[in-house]
């Protein structure tokens, strides 16, 4: 089977200009460049191949230590021996300043991404190619551009808002003043509509596996409404979603991080990587190992120590959340003890795999899937009526897959007595921490709750307590519990 976006195009948009010699003609006609390259159908696949690609760095490198670190699900394993990974401590305790290489990484790929869809979306009308063909590569770029400018405002706030392709260097620097937050909302919403309207409820062919849909762009759009609240928007987006039939729950919860069994019947979208000598594999699972773990049956090699692993270690907050039975946490959680601490530090299990070569896998990143539909579904439903529209039904086809009884008003066991439109909040909220954990999305859903601050500063007071006579935390760490990243000081500097 062909595997998708593995193609990956160096878009160079802005070309050397000025010398009015024929003999340095630096874009010559026999070789891609900005002016002749897109022209074909070919062509513009490639391209739109290639706009996937920066997805790849924020989600093996970025995205997990601002999204899932940055919560009460994950922290770190200290280590005392390779001081260089403090710049992740820092995520984890809010203690980042405003020049952290993760937080710029993450901002430069997002904005890498953005360049790349704004100039397929601006070169496509003037092409000469299929016009179902042009239709669906339009739906693509719209919903990846929508996709980036909807992580970055969740993280920044006030973000650049840039919809063409730079024509030059000053051109560039124009274009780094910043929007209002609500405008930026505005624009996610309008991508993502435009690529409802141009993305195929499915593809036909196996070499569009891991493409975005009509689905992927229905839950983002669900998932932006209910952030701003607006519940009633977001309601008969996942229902079409739902009604497409094109997705349904694996039987078996781990058998949606399985290695052999990417893209399947639960996944909406997920970031795709390839196994090999070829720059396109993942290695957040070797991140994700205590640096004290030596043995080689998790990944099929002895770790090279340091400060590359011991990261997005499960908290304590996290397993206690775990209820008896729950047959997700032994599918998400490996229990292991330190060596160097004496103490419980579990590592993520959703991810392992092993691989022919040490920190390059297949192993791909989970953005949406079907379960978490029906857990904004129910959600949505609580927030419009206690009690109607099938928000249990959706609660508890989650916790049925999980080997839990169901939870309903006026229960006798008082576990799973949910009795109030707060109660249900609650249950919701616990629901997706188990379910989507690891997943990149409790910080957000903190967020959109209005539960962050709470939340984390329970949570500050929980790892002190089981970490003290293991390592002391920083005395500054949570004392500051940041709901924005502070703006990337390279940034700043290209606004004055």
């Amino acid at each position: 089977m062909k595997k998708l976006i593995y193609l990956f195009l160096i878009l160079t948009t802005v070309g050397i200009s000025g010398c009015k010699k024929d003999f340095l003609n630096l874009q010559p006609n026999d070789t891609q460049n900005g002016a002749n390259f897109f022209k074909t159908t070919s062509q513009f696949k490639q391209a739109i191949n290639g706009a996937y690609q920066p997805l790849q760095g924020l989600y093996n490198d970025s995205f997990w230590a601002m999204a899932e670190m940055r919560s009460d699900n994950t922290s770190y394993e200290y280590d005392p021996y390779d001081r260089s990974g403090t710049h992740k401590e820092e995520l984890d305790e809010f203690r980042e300043i405003n020049n952290s290489d993760i937080v710029e990484s993450f901002f430069d790929n997002s904005y890498t991404d953005i360049g790349r869809c704004n100039v397929i979306l601006g070169r496509l009308p003037a092409a000469n190619i299929n016009a179902d063909t042009a239709k669906v590569i339009s739906g693509q770029a719209s919903f990846l551009r929508a996709f980036n400018y909807f992580n970055l405002v969740r993280m920044f706030g006030d973000v650049p808002i840039v919809l063409t392709e730079a024509q030059s260097v000053a051109d560039a620097f124009k274009q780094a003043v910043k929007s209002p937050a609500a405008t930026v909302y505005t624009q996610v919403i309008a991508d993502a509509q435009a690529a409802i309207t141009n993305l195929p409820v499915k593809y036909t062919s196996d070499a569009d596996k891991g493409r975005v849909t009509k689905g992927t762009a229905q839950t983002m759009l669900a998932e932006v409404y209910m952030t701003q609240k607006k519940f009633d928007l977001a309601v008969p987006l996942l229902r079409a979603v739902i009604a497409s039939n094109v997705y349904s729950l694996n039987a078996n919860y781990a058998d949606n991080f399985d290695i052999t069994k990417k893209n399947g019947p639960e996944s909406i979208f997920e970031i795709q990587y390839m196994e090999g000598p070829n720059g396109l594999g993942s290695d957040f699972v070797d991140q994700f190992i205590p640096w004290d773990y030596y043995a080689t049956d998790i990944t099929g090699f002895e770790l090279q120590n340091g400060a590359l692993n011991g990261w997005n270690i499960p908290t304590q907050d996290l397993l206690n959340a775990y209820e008896d039975g729950d047959n997700r946490k032994d599918a998400s959680v490996i229990d292991f003890t330190s060596d160097e601490y004496g103490i419980d530090l579990p590592f993520i299990k959703k991810f392992v795999a092993k691989s022919a070569v040490q920190y390059v896998t297949a192993v791909d990143f989970p953005v949406y899937r079907y379960a978490d539909v029906y857990l904004m579904l129910a959600e949505c439903l609580n927030e419009q009526a206690f009690g109607g529209g099938d928000a249990f039904k959706y609660l508890n086809l989650v916790r049925e897959r999980a080997g839990l009884a169901d939870k309903t008003i006026g229960n006798a066991d008082a576990a799973l007595d949910v009795s109030s439109q707060d109660a249900f909040r609650t249950a919701i909220a616990h629901e997706r921490q188990v379910e989507l954990a690891f997943e990149n999305h409790r910080w957000f859903d903190l967020l959109r709750t209005g539960k962050a601050v709470s939340v984390m500063t329970a949570h500050a007071v929980n790892e002190r307590a089981y970490k003290t006579g293991s390592w002391d935390i920083n005395p500054a760490a949570y004392k500051n519990i940041r709901l924005l990243y502070l703006y990337p000081l390279s940034e700043q500097n290209l606004e004055h």
